[in-house]
């Protein structure tokens, strides 16, 4: 049986971002999603939109002896390329950051695999990658173990 730390990760890479559609509502189409370390100098534009699931940081405190309460902070870095390959790229970004808050907010239990979620933090790149553009958005997601399952 998979960890819930597990389980909620892959449910974010799995389930909540490939949502991320024109067809479905949203603004862009991301192409390429990854939890892990990974190198954005790996990809190509072909492979933009990309979402990144990449460092977490989790805090536990015992509730019994057989369970605890965490709070799991998950970092996503999202990279975008302008429209048109030269300018525009902060537009694309804003409707990334739209797109990937929106995706996020409307399962704030991640199917049930949590108590909450709640995006934290948001912090753009200086628009010195032109014509590429990047976010980090901060997420925090509490959740609690059941019985002796970490």
């Amino acid at each position: 049986m998979a960890s819930k730390r597990r389980t909620i990760l892959e449910y974010l890479r799995d389930t909540r971002l490939p949502l991320i559609t024109v067809a479905g509502g949203y603004h862009t189409n991301v192409q390429h999603i990854q939890r892990g370390l990974y190198s954005p100098n790996g990809l190509n534009d072909s492979d933009l939109p990309a979402l990144l699931i990449g460092r977490t940081v989790e805090k536990r405190e015992n509730i019994t002896r057989t369970q605890y309460k965490a709070i799991i902070t998950v970092y996503i870095l999202g990279i975008v390329k302008s429209p048109d390959g030269v300018s525009n790229a902060q537009g694309a970004l804003d409707d990334m950051i739209a797109d990937v808050t929106h995706a996020l907010e409307t399962d704030r239990t991640l199917g049930g695999n949590s108590k909450w979620l709640e995006v934290k933090n948001i912090t753009t790149d200086d628009g010195d990658i032109a014509p590429r553009a990047g976010f980090l958005m901060e997420v925090e997601i509490a959740y609690v173990t059941e019985g002796i399952t970490p």
